[in-house]
C-alpha cells in the first residue's frame, strides 16, 4: 500500500469507517491518481504537438505573406 493509500485508509479508520470499506476507498483513490497521471502525460504531449504546429505554421506562413506582399507591390496591386 502506497503512502497516500495508507494515509487515506488511516483517515477513514479514524472516523470509524469499517476496514473493508476504508481499504476499497483508498484503492479507488489510488486508481484515480493513476488516471490523472496518465492524462497529465497526454496533455504534455499535446502541448508540445500544438507548439510544434504553431512554429511550423508561423515559420512557413510569415515568409509566404511577406513574399505575397512583395509581389503585390512589384506588380502594382498595392500602394
Amino acid at each position: 500500500m502506497s503512502v497516500m493509500q495508507s494515509e487515506v485508509f488511516e483517515a477513514f479508520r479514524a472516523i470509524d469507517v469499517p476496514e473493508d470499506k476504508a481499504l476499497r476507498a483508498a484503492m479507488a483513490l489510488s486508481r484515480r491518481d493513476d488516471d490523472v497521471s496518465s492524462l497529465k502525460a497526454d496533455m504534455t504531449l499535446l502541448k508540445w504537438m500544438v507548439g510544434a504546429l504553431a512554429a511550423v505554421t508561423f515559420g512557413v506562413g510569415a515568409p509566404a505573406v511577406w513574399l505575397l506582399v512583395r509581389v503585390a507591390v512589384k506588380v502594382g496591386a498595392v500602394g
